[in-house]
């Protein structure tokens, strides 16, 4: 009977020293550097044409529609205007060529910063009063119309 008591408390003994061991696993870490290249740009969504409606010698006129929205990298700053330099011009002097009358055209803002979705922007235009334009007809218009580049530095 001894030897059976002997024996379970050994049998006990070695079970308990198995579930009490301590686990020994490895750990060990390294650290990756990540690298990341964004080229910014702006983007141009669809632009409205600006109509002018003028009566030959009459008040001066201001253009209707000329609206475009743009998208540019979140926080980045640009500039938007009439011509492809680092301080794009603001304005631009325009003489319709079919009609022979002469505008101005401006932008809503100068300066933006992107946002990552669409910003809403205007192109204005403004028809000085008193001229009298050139028209074989009683109503004339300029066809296709007078494209101006519109610019976006950043």
């Amino acid at each position: 009977m001894k030897q059976l008591v002997k024996l379970i408390l050994v049998a006990a003994f070695g079970i308990a020293s198995l579930v009490t061991a301590p686990v020994q696993a490895a750990n060990d870490s390294a650290t990756v550097n990540v690298t990341v290249s964004l080229t910014s740009k702006c983007v141009f969504g669809a632009v409205t044409a600006l109509a002018f409606t003028y009566t030959s010698f009459g008040a001066l006129a201001n253009g209707t529609g000329g609206s475009f929205n743009m998208k540019c990298t979140n926080t980045m700053p640009y500039k938007i205007g009439f011509s492809n330099a680092a301080t794009p011009a603001a304005t631009l002097a325009v003489t319709d060529t079919a009609t022979n009358l002469a505008y101005t055209l401006g932008v809503s803002a100068a300066t933006g910063t992107g946002s990552g979705v669409d910003q809403a922007y205007s192109v204005t235009g403004t028809m000085a009063a008193g001229q009298a334009g050139t028209c074989l007809t009683a109503a004339c218009t300029n066809g296709a119309g007078v494209a101006s580049t519109i610019y976006v530095v950043y």
